[in-house]
C-alpha cells in the first residue's frame, strides 16, 4: 500500500508569511485567514494589518462576518481592523 501525502501549499505558518508579507503577496496571504491553526490565522492577520492594503482589510471584514469563525479569531480580526482604522485617521490628520 502507498501512502499519499499532500503537501502544505507554503510550508508551515509563520515563516512563509513574514516571507509573503515581504514579497507582498496580499493575495497568498489571504489563504492562512482560513487556516485549521489560529496561531496561522493570527499572523496572517497581523501580516495584513502591517501591509494596510484594502485587499487585506476587506479579507478581514469579510472573516469578522462570518458566522463560522471563531470568537477568539473574530475578536483578533476585529482588534487589528481597529488599530488599522486607527492608524489611518492618524496618517491622515494631525493627531499624535
Amino acid at each position: 500500500m502507498v501512502a499519499v501525502m499532500s503537501m502544505p501549499k507554503f510550508g508551515l505558518g509563520k515563516r512563509d508569511i513574514k516571507k509573503l508579507e515581504r514579497e507582498r503577496d496580499v493575495d497568498a496571504i489571504i489563504e492562512f485567514l482560513y487556516d485549521e491553526d489560529d496561531k496561522t490565522v493570527f499572523e496572517a492577520i497581523e501580516a495584513l494589518t502591517r501591509m494596510a492594503d484594502p485587499r487585506g482589510i476587506e479579507a478581514m471584514m469579510a472573516l469578522v462576518a462570518d458566522v463560522a469563525t471563531s470568537d477568539l479569531i473574530r475578536a483578533k480580526a476585529w482588534l487589528a481592523l481597529d488599530v488599522g482604522i486607527e492608524r489611518e485617521s492618524k496618517k491622515r490628520t494631525d493627531w499624535k
